[in-house]
């Protein structure tokens, strides 16, 4: 039996063959900043570089200042070393006297936490925002991405739309439901010349298989579909080769660097990773058959942990760092030294956290996470640099101690009354 030779004309029903589109996902204006310069460049990996650098840049004023002052302290403390020990010693068994003594010293002697947490607080605020903006940023660009697979997908059904002059070949006949979508007739006729002037024997053949027992338009709009699928199915995977974002060793730069995703994941990994998303209920088998051709990047590792080994070093390296710079506050800080030892624990949590970020979230905002550590520390060392320069003249000038025991406006104020 020839094709269709039991349907003829044009379908009485509309074809079912667009795959549902999902809605996107909105951005505020911090979003849209993020989205702006990262897109901006042109390769996303060098865009999260990019603004972490100039976010990094914008907030260094603050940086700068809490520096100076954790480095000013830190001389304070080591000049009140003497006094700070006998104290510990004094009132070794009497902690709540220590520690009203420890603030009439460091009242005497201009000593101030005040300028090192404000800062320090600001920056914990700037983090948070950003890490939810970049996250929310991150589900935009992915399910963008998806969006223009699903455009691809659908957009091949307008490659079958019959036109007298643009594409007499055409077998589809574009119209409107009642809700005004868009929809499609098929005129059997058409689709019966179109196959076999078009037909491919290694490509087509198992079609024939479909074809010989067509007896109803259902039987008939099934194997259509079919034939259309594996052109749009090609379409959607050519799509994402051709748009994904990775870095280097990454395949998507949306999902995780880790051996345990995938560069294209399973539909619960999908969903997982766009909690900001809507209407994907029931939508499992729309997006199969979207990635149907992506077989090679579901089977394949988005990553080798290697970013998240980095971001863990380098906050360790920043807090290590961190920590030698406070030694005297750490170890004068309490009378038990319970101080040093909650120091320790952060050296040990804060890359902790760090390493949870980047194995849940995005290998983008590890990116962001090593960039922005590794600046830390290295505007850390420079400034330190620069003042224990400015520090050496002034003690070198015997200015050292009096800059250092500067009273705080408010006791100056104090005493021009007295």
């Amino acid at each position: 039996m020839n094709l269709l030779a039991a349907i003829s004309g044009v379908s009485e029903n509309f074809i079912d063959f667009m795959v549902k589109q999902l809605d996107p996902i909105t951005l505020n204006w911090i979003g849209e900043i993020i989205r702006w310069l990262v897109e901006g460049v042109g390769i996303t990996a060098v865009g999260v570089i990019i603004f972490t650098v100039v976010l990094k840049t914008i907030v260094m004023p603050l940086d700068v200042f809490s520096k100076f002052k954790t480095k000013k302290q830190s001389l304070i403390m080591e000049r009140m070393r003497p006094q700070m020990e006998k104290l510990q010693k004094q009132y070794a068994n009497d902690k709540n006297m220590y520690n009203q003594k420890v603030m009439e010293l460091y009242k005497k002697n201009g000593y101030s936490m005040m300028g090192i947490c404000i800062p320090t607080i600001v920056s914990l605020v700037i983090f948070m925002v950003v890490f939810s903006q970049f996250s929310t940023y991150s589900q935009y660009a992915n399910l963008e991405l998806y969006r223009g697979m699903v455009e691809a997908y659908n957009g091949v059904a307008q490659e079958y739309v019959y036109d007298e002059t643009e594409n007499p070949d055409g077998f589809l006949l574009e119209t409107e439901d009642t809700d005004g979508e868009t929809v499609y007739l098929v005129d059997f006729d058409r689709f019966e010349s179109y196959y076999e002037a078009n037909r491919r024997d290694e490509i087509d053949a198992p079609y024939d298989e479909l074809t010989a027992d067509v007896e109803t338009e259902n039987d008939m709009f099934i194997v259509i579909k079919n034939y259309m699928a594996g052109f749009a199915r090609q379409a959607s995977a050519e799509y994402y080769r051709e748009n994904k974002q990775g870095f280097i060793w990454v395949g998507n730069i949306w999902y995780p660097d880790s051996m345990l995703n995938r560069e294209v994941p399973d539909f619960n990994g999908f969903v997982s990773s766009l909690s900001r998303a809507t209407n994907l209920a029931n939508y499992e088998e729309s997006y199969n058959e979207v990635t149907y051709n992506l077989t090679d990047e579901k089977d394949t590792y988005n990553g080798y942990f290697v970013l998240i080994v980095l971001a863990i070093g380098m906050m360790f390296l920043s807090q290590f760092f961190s920590m030698r710079m406070q030694k005297s506050m750490n170890e004068l800080g309490s009378v038990d030294g319970s101080g040093q030892r909650t120091n320790k624990w952060m050296l040990i949590l804060m890359p902790i956290i760090y390493g949870f970020f980047s194995f849940f979230y995005s290998a983008a905002f590890s990116i962001y996470m090593i960039v922005n550590t590794t600046y830390s520390f290295l505007t850390t060392l420079i400034v330190n640099k620069v003042l224990d320069v400015k520090f050496k003249k002034l003690e070198e000038r015997q200015e050292l101690d009096r800059y250092l025991r500067k009273p705080v406006k408010g006791e100056k104020s104090k005493k021009a009354k007295k």
